[in-house]
């Protein structure tokens, strides 16, 4: 992810501060996909991808 991608993204929610990392941010990247990343010094660094499944005893 570039921080051209990260800054147009609307989508994220800031977590925290690592002092090893940066800026820690949740960022959606698509229906049910999300990535954590870090943000220090204009690089951005993915630290995670995961995807949310529903739960079919909720749908």
């Amino acid at each position: 992810m570039t921080y051209e991608s990260f800054k147009r993204n609307s989508q994220k929610e800031y977590l925290g501060f690592c002092e090893q990392k940066g800026y820690i941010y949740s960022v959606t990247l698509d229906a049910g996909k999300y990535a954590v990343v870090a943000l220090r010094n204009g690089q951005v660094t993915v630290l995670i991808t995961y995807t949310v499944q529903a739960s079919p005893i909720f749908r």
